[in-house]
């Protein structure tokens, strides 16, 4: 619960205002709650000052001492999540203002007496349930930021942040109701501001947690070993590196022991450096322990930390996004990555395909015929790995007189087209193939057959003539269908189609 008087007074003087509203809502009360409002806009514009200064102060730790990082991280998140939820408010505060008519000119609503605005935005929209689903969230949130299970539950029990349960006395259903069921827009602003302040004072009471945890805030009389690592996975026999240190630690304190797996390690400067050289792979498991003299008493108190890292070796991998295997005359999208190589020491180099660097480790390769392929992967102390592929060229596509291809087709349909396009079905690349030539031949229910010859896809005059001539019972074939695609040297021949005019 905030501590300031202020906060206090202003708490208090909503909870009784808020009661008289049940007996009468006169001017004068409208006035003190507009009054509420304003003084709990101020004091959450103070407070957001300082929480800006607290976060600046943990970035501050952060920047000087490596170790903090992370409590800057978890400051970042804390105020990350409680924008969230301000900025909500702040948005649900503009559509209420708004379906009163706006401000007046005493910057007030101009129907803040208004009872069924709230009614229809929080119960009948829902914005209440919303709200309350946002605030528990948001809550939960925070308290997820902790690490630490003890310090989640002390905050748990103080942070001001929260839905207060109804009355037992109470005849209404749920909170929403009970809170804003038939209740002014005069009302309603001030609680709003009220969830904005809880929300201010728990953000702030977590940001002087984190910047209590860098030593600022609080006297050296809890500790606890941290071990702070530049990386948790190394490659054989490249070595790993970690800081061991005592949080809230002073760059001179001379009574440190430190020992991992019972190895002791010199201390310098307040910090003890652990390094290991593995030799084989997996996860590796330590144990560091601190022992903190008291220079006054020559007592002794000792604190333990595990901690572990990963042993692996370079590898690398390349997978087509597509599928298994590379097509002639198209773009092939392909993913490479290589554990434990920084990118730009990556070199990748292809025989019989044309590799093109895109970003992040994306690349596009067009084969230039089919067969095989290479693709060599080296670079940063990696052998050449060598991935071969499969090249094929674009598959057959599926020729369609409109939606069809082939079978039965209404008379009024079959004359609506225009020619026949090739289709790549189920071929996921960008591609187009493209019609060369076909034979079309129509055998009336009673007469002679008509053949024409056709150049590309669309119907040339003569067989737009003889298709228009169509009649139930017609018979028309497509034969000789010849097309390119993507990649191809030569025209390649497709399946004819057949189609009965009905």
């Amino acid at each position: 619960m905030p501590k300031e008087p202020r906060q206090l007074m202003i708490n208090l003087m909503y909870i009784v205002l808020t009661a008289l509203l049940a007996l009468n809502v006169s001017a004068e009360v409208m006035s003190a709650l507009f009054m509420i409002d304003n003084s709990m806009k101020e004091t959450n514009n103070l407070i957001a000052t300082e929480n800006e200064q607290l976060l600046l102060e943990v970035t501050k730790q952060a920047d000087a001492y490596p170790q903090f990082k992370i409590y800057q991280a978890q400051a970042e998140q804390v105020k990350t999540t409680a924008d969230e939820l301000n900025n909500y408010i702040d948005n649900l505060r503009d559509e209420l203002i708004e379906a009163a008519g706006g401000l007046d000119k005493d910057n007030l609503p101009k129907r803040k007496d208004d009872k069924n605005i709230t009614t229809r935005i929080f119960i009948n929209e829902e914005k209440g349930f919303e709200l309350e689903t946002l605030v528990k969230n948001t809550r939960a949130n925070l308290l997820n930021v902790l690490e630490d299970t003890v310090d989640s539950v002390r905050f748990s029990k103080t942070l001001p942040l929260k839905i207060n349960p109804i009355p037992a006395n109470s005849d209404k259903n749920n909170w929403v109701d009970f809170t804003f069921q038939q209740m002014p827009l005069a009302a309603v602003l001030p609680l709003l501001s009220k969830f904005q302040n809880d929300l201010k004072v728990s953000e702030a009471t977590l940001l002087k947690h984190f910047l209590g945890k860098t030593g600022i805030m609080r006297k050296q009389d809890a500790f606890t070993p941290v071990v702070a690592a530049n990386k948790s996975y190394v490659i054989k026999n490249e070595g790993y590196e970690a800081e061991i240190f005592l949080g809230s630690y002073s760059s001179t304190v001379d009574n440190l022991t430190v020992s991992v797996d019972g190895r002791p390690i010199t201390v310098r400067d307040g910090k003890a450096l652990f390094k290991g050289n593995p030799s084989s792979l997996g996860i590796k498991k330590h144990t560091a322990k601190i022992s903190l003299r008291d220079p006054l008493t020559g007592e002794i108190e000792s604190f333990t930390k595990r901690f572990e890292y990963e042993v692996g070796e370079r590898s690398a991998t390349i997978s087509a996004d597509k599928m298994n295997v590379l097509y002639v005359g198209v773009d092939n999208p392909l993913s490479v990555s290589v554990a434990g190589v920084p990118s730009r020491q990556i070199q990748v180099r292809g025989e019989g395909v044309t590799l093109t660097k895109k970003s992040n480790g994306k690349y596009s390769t067009k084969p230039s015929r089919t067969g095989n392929a290479k693709i060599t992967i080296s670079g940063g102390g990696l052998q050449p790995t060598v991935f071969n592929y499969r090249v094929k060229r674009i598959p057959n596509p599926v020729v369609k007189v409109g939606h069809k291809n082939g079978g039965v087709i209404k008379v009024s349909e079959f004359k609506a087209q225009r020619g026949i396009i090739p289709h790549l079905e189920g071929f996921d690349f960008e591609a187009r193939c493209k019609i060369g030539s076909y034979e079309v031949a129509r055998v009336p229910k009673n007469g002679d057959a008509q053949v024409h010859k056709n150049n590309g896809g669309a119907y040339e005059n003569r067989v737009k003539r003889m298709v228009q001539q169509a009649a139930r019972g017609d018979v028309f074939y497509f034969s000789s269908i010849k097309c390119k695609c993507p990649g191809d040297q030569a025209a390649r021949n497709l399946n004819g189609l057949v189609f009965n005019i009905r």
